[in-house]
């Protein structure tokens, strides 16, 4: 089941188009990335489909319907920088947002547990560093137990330890069966937590596909051997093999994520092969991504 699609859905503003006619069929339970730099639509693509812009034309559907009042309880979203009352506690702050969601504080402590902020709950909201403020924004968005978070550039601004407790916790929340829709600017956001991505480029959708068919994370050993036809009928039946590319003297061998060259080279041993080179190929993430964006020049 879709519980978003997006039909030539599309934002002008004068003589600026924003969003250009967008196609999008996002599944339950995928964690889906809205990747594109900045300007390139995702922020307008996001506040359509929440009903803060009206589109200039086009519609989107909400699990298969079009968008109505009572579906917004199952829409949770962080559109701007976390916005709350300084000088009140995080569940000080929660109770305030119960009352604007009409959700019951019972939930108050399960979020704030899930967010990893139940020791500092009675701490005023000033004394967070920006990485427990965005946690916090997290949890109001998770009150009313949505079937979908919406998060735009989740960890923008944040120091490395901010942003890994924040890719923990959006991989955390997606075991929790729920779908997540992510905006970001920085590829490798993106692969380390989704499932599923689009790239947007000035407005339009110019890519749209599985993260592991794009930025794999098989792994890619390449080895030689003097023998190379004996090789390429050998390498086909090693366990985690799935394809492999022949070069002049060596093979590219694509093999399933975790593959070590020293478990390729012990297969290739006891099949009484010596490989004469055998290395790790590391994949260039933003290679593949410049090849993607390239093609749509």
């Amino acid at each position: 089941m879709n519980v978003l699609s997006t039909r030539d859905l599309h934002k002008q503003y004068g003589r600026i188009t924003a969003v250009h006619k967008l196609n999008l069929n996002i599944a339950e339970g995928t964690v889906f990335g809205l990747l594109g730099p900045n300007g390139s639509g995702k922020t307008t693509t996001l506040g359509m489909i929440l009903g803060v812009t009206r589109p200039t034309s086009g519609e989107f559907l909400w699990f298969g319907e079009r968008a109505h009042h009572s579906q917004r309880k199952q829409v949770g979203a962080i559109l701007e920088k976390p916005n709350f009352y300084p000088t009140f506690s995080a569940y000080k702050n929660l109770q305030l947002a119960c009352k604007i969601k009409d959700v019951g504080e019972y939930r108050i402590a399960e979020v704030l547990e899930q967010v990893d902020l139940a020791e500092r709950q009675h701490d005023p909201f000033r004394t967070y560093s920006l990485g427990m403020k965005q946690r916090l924004a997290i949890a109001s968005a998770l009150l009313a137990d949505p079937r979908v978070l919406i998060l735009d550039e989740p960890t923008n601004g944040l120091d490395p330890k901010g942003i890994a407790e924040i890719r923990q916790l959006i991989i955390d929340i997606a075991e929790t069966g729920k779908t997540i829709i992510l905006a970001s600017h920085l590829l490798d956001e993106v692969q380390k937590v989704c499932s599923e991505f689009a790239i947007l480029r000035r407005g339009k959708l110019i890519h749209n596909g599985r993260v592991d068919a794009n930025f794999g994370r098989e792994a890619i050993i390449q080895v030689g051997s003097e023998n190379i036809p004996l090789l390429e009928r050998v390498i086909t039946e090693f366990p985690g093999y799935i394809s492999h590319l022949k070069l002049k003297d060596t093979l590219e061998v694509k093999c399933e994520t975790g593959t070590r060259a020293s478990d390729v080279n012990a297969f290739l041993f006891n099949a009484s092969i010596t490989a004469t080179h055998i290395s790790t190929i590391k994949k260039n993430l933003e290679k593949q991504f410049m090849e993607i964006v390239s093609n749509h020049e």
